[in-house]
């Protein structure tokens, strides 16, 4: 008797999909936000090679300058021109970007989808949860990764400006007048949400459906980053590193303070620039620090300030509103243990005791003085810092950007067959 052969299987056709983008700003220029809608279309790419990005014209040069493909601008009109001019009006800038884009998205769509392509509209930017957006009413629309609704902790909020104070305690309320909205016509699909309870409790409040809320990282992880070499920690090392634009916010001087507190000779390097500068200076000469605080300008490359981390035992970010944190994404990569604040966006990616550091934001002593035991226990123990550093490249594989956008076209696709 001859056995019969299993015939092969047939592989199943993936389903043509067509993603179209939408963000204000996508440029290495213009910041945080416009460096990760960057991030996100080239990954984007990788899978799905004709992948559309929609974004407003001030980014043209720099479209050029990165010869990007398949980028479309939204033009500037007299009504956005007369927002802009009349300055009290310009929160309706963003509503308005919003609309003009949707409706190029769905020309696009019109002009690029094949038949039987799926067709997702995609609005990345901006993250705030409170940002009015237009929705296509013809196909399905993604949003986010949504973070935002963050502002200083309790004994810090003195220092708010006003328009920060008004957000901070209008918030919630505008999120529940936002459901009256004439045109919300109906929530988004798909909602990836990167803040965490903090931000699905504002989504909530704005009437969005939890059924819709699927939880993500705010941004992904380059994948030169976590293919360098873990930096490996050996003996004693008292060299810390603070890095970033010097702002208020970002807590440089409360790390400059904590070294009063520590008992070992703890040297802190701030790599940066910005308004703080002078002040940090100031109080390092005030505590008579000496060497122990360095003012390095930066570096001319990120790669070379990335190379600088193999000196450092750890890293040092007491930011008071950061809704994520990209440097301690790169941190944890490259396996510096971070000292951040219980609060914001760095308290979803560290683990407290396990990969870094998370201070209680309870009072300006309370932080110092938790900064400063950290510091030396990490300086002192090399085991500690080394166990640290191979928990955060562990951590940080889960937010390769391929890994990332693989989990957000699967939600796509789920989302694209639902819709059929």
């Amino acid at each position: 008797m001859t056995d019969t052969p299993t015939p092969t299987p047939t592989p199943t056709p993936t389903m043509p999909l067509l993603v179209i983008l939408i963000a204000p700003n996508v440029s290495e220029q213009m910041g945080g936000e416009a460096m990760k809608a960057l991030q996100i279309l080239r990954e984007m790419r990788r899978p799905l090679p004709e992948t559309l990005q929609v974004t407003h014209e001030r980014n043209a040069t720099e479209v050029r300058r990165l010869r990007l493909d398949g980028v479309h601008l939204v033009e500037d009109t007299w009504l956005a021109l007369a927002i802009w001019h009349s300055v009290v009006l310009r929160f309706l800038l963003g509503p308005w970007f919003s609309w003009k884009a949707v409706r190029l998205a769905e020309r696009l769509a019109d002009a690029h989808a094949r038949q039987g392509t799926k067709v997702l509209i995609h609005q990345v930017e901006p993250n705030s949860p409170v940002m009015p957006r237009w929705l296509s009413r013809r196909f399905p629309n993604v949003l986010g990764p949504v973070n935002g609704n963050i502002y200083y902790p309790a004994p810090f909020r003195r220092h708010e400006t006003l328009s920060a104070s008004l957000r901070r305690q209008w918030h919630m309320p505008i999120q529940w007048l936002r459901r009256w909205q004439p045109f919300r016509r109906r929530g988004a699909e798909l909602i990836l949400v990167a803040g965490g309870d903090r931000t699905r409790r504002s989504l909530l409040a704005a009437g969005d459906d939890p059924a819709s809320m699927v939880d993500t990282v705010d941004c992904g992880v380059p994948e030169a980053l976590l293919d360098r070499p873990r930096i490996e920690h050996h003996g004693v090392n008292p060299r810390f590193v603070h890095f970033g634009r010097l702002v208020f916010h970002k807590g440089t001087a409360l790390i400059v303070r904590s070294l009063a507190h520590t008992r070992l000779k703890i040297e802190l390097d701030i790599v940066g620039r910005g308004p703080e500068l002078d002040r940090c200076r100031a109080l390092a000469q005030e505590l008579q620090l000496g060497e122990r605080v360095r003012f390095i300008d930066w570096y001319e490359r990120h790669e070379d300030l990335i190379a600088s981390f193999q000196a450092y035992r750890g890293m040092v970010l007491p930011s008071l509103e950061d809704a994520n944190g990209i440097v301690v994404q790169e941190a944890l990569a490259l396996g510096l243990p971070p000292i951040c604040l219980d609060w914001g966006g760095p308290q979803l990616l560290i683990q407290h005791g396990v990969n870094g550091f998370l201070v209680d934001p309870s009072t300006e002593d309370a932080i110092v003085r938790g900064i400063a035991g950290h510091l030396d226990a990490l300086a002192a123990d090399p085991g500690l810092a080394e166990r640290m550093s191979q928990a955060g490249r562990v951590a940080a594989e889960a937010w390769r950007w391929p890994k990332v956008i693989a989990e957000w076209i699967a939600l796509y696709r789920k989302l694209a067959t639902q819709a059929s």
